[in-house]
């Protein structure tokens, strides 16, 4: 995202989507209990991770969800209770099953944290908002229900914003029509530098929709869908890229033409000593500056890469990305919103990915990013999902869009 980057970071479910049709073929059920009393639990949320796909637990502890073939991860929230989490395959799937979970430690200190709101407080969910929901049209429009069960804290760590929940963080999405249940792992935003990253789990709600808002429901379920990261993983699994509208170029590092030498910063700070004149002396400071500056950067080239260039099949059949290199995404069937060129501008950065910015086109800049594997592997799956999630860094359009364009991966553009 420019020099505002953004890690976006999930704890990603891992389970195959494989054909609309087939979602209720299979069925996981069972009963959550107190690990402690082994008492049932009533209420509790049980889902699919990143899915439309959940019940809840009745006053016996029982649930039954139909689910799509594959493998999956299952979700147990309930406020008092630490978040569970069950990996499955339908190939192994049981008749039932007998979930206990555990009661969540009281941390008194964090008790007391939570009673605090003062003007601080706000100023902080005000921050939050924006790098956990995102600032782009659709996260305009969302509404978290229950900030109060927000712990934010800005003092523990110098420079930077961490946030956690002590329950579920409900959000309203009316553009995309969807109720958001995000069990929050934690958030972590570097105020300097702006990066952000946070892991969570969301079950998506479908809210109840008059007829007449349908059509645009579906258009705006599309735009949110397509550019995004899902979107990406799922195309480049089934080899689809190119035809999805996108266009990869490699990038080289060269050398940085604007760091100086040692011996130049030397003499830029004898001269500094010497002189009087505040204009003479704020040059030179930034010429000293500048000798901090990293020794190479990144240049997008005019070298295409195509999808089959950047993954691999196993003999198990298994579909991993192993391009190593970073690489750099353009989306051509979707323009950047205005907030995201806009939020660039006023960072003082008039080169956006390679290009100067011009006043006459900055409207009509197809979407851009950057994707880099941190790991020696990253195997994909059919749903646009990918493992392990830390992975992947992402910069640029595909990182700016936050939890407020998130689409389960179930979505289905031909539902």
């Amino acid at each position: 995202m420019g020099k505002n980057k953004s890690i976006f970071f999930f704890i990603l479910s891992v389970f195959l989507l494989l054909s609309p049709k087939a979602y209720s073929q299979y069925v996981i059920q069972g009963k959550v209990l107190d690990a402690e009393t082994l008492e049932p639990v009533e209420f509790a949320t049980v889902f699919i991770n990143y899915s439309t796909f959940g019940d809840i637990s009745d006053s016996e502890g029982h649930f039954s969800i139909n689910i799509p073939p594959g493998d999956h991860e299952l979700v147990i929230s309930f406020m008092g209770y630490q978040t569970f989490k069950y990996d499955f395959s339908t190939q192994f799937l049981m008749q039932s099953y007998e979930f206990r979970i555990l009661p969540e430690p009281i941390d008194l200190k964090e008790t007391e944290v939570t009673i605090k709101r003062d003007r601080t407080w706000y100023r902080n969910l005000d921050v939050f908002k924006v790098h956990f929901l995102g600032q782009s049209i659709n996260a305009e429009r969302c509404k978290i229900l229950n900030p109060e069960v927000l712990v934010l804290d800005a003092e523990s760590e110098k420079g930077k914003l961490k946030a956690r929940a002590r329950e579920t963080v409900l959000i309203e999405n009316p553009n995309l029509g969807y109720t958001i249940q995000y069990v929050l792992e934690g958030f972590e935003l570097d105020l300097e530098s702006g990066i952000s990253r946070f892991a969570g789990y969301p079950y998506f709600i479908e809210a109840d929709v008059p007829r007449r808002r349908e059509r645009s429901l579906h258009k705006n379920r599309e735009r949110a869908y397509n550019g995004s990261i899902a979107h990406f993983i799922r195309s480049l699994y089934l080899g689809i890229v190119e035809e999805e509208g996108y266009e990869m170029y490699t990038i080289d590092r060269i050398p940085n033409l604007e760091v100086i030498s040692e011996e130049l910063a030397e003499l830029a700070q004898e001269t500094l000593i010497k002189s009087l004149n505040p204009l003479v002396r704020d040059s030179l400071k930034n010429i000293i500056r500048r000798k901090d500056l990293p020794k190479e950067i990144e240049q997008v080239t005019e070298t295409r890469l195509t999808g089959e260039g950047l993954v691999e099949v196993s003999k198990n059949g298994l579909t991993f990305l192993t391009y190593d290199k970073p690489f750099y995404l353009i989306y051509k069937e979707e323009m950047e919103e205005m907030a995201f060129i806009k939020r660039l501008i006023n960072k003082d950065t008039q080169i956006l990915t390679g290009r100067v910015a011009v006043e006459t086109n900055i409207s009509n800049s197809p979407q851009r990013s950057s994707i880099r594997m941190l790991g020696n592997a990253v195997r994909l799956f059919e749903n646009g999902s990918y493992f392990h999630p830390f992975d992947l860094m992402i910069e640029g359009y595909m990182a700016w869009e936050k939890v407020g364009d998130l689409m389960p991966f179930n979505y289905s553009l031909n539902p």
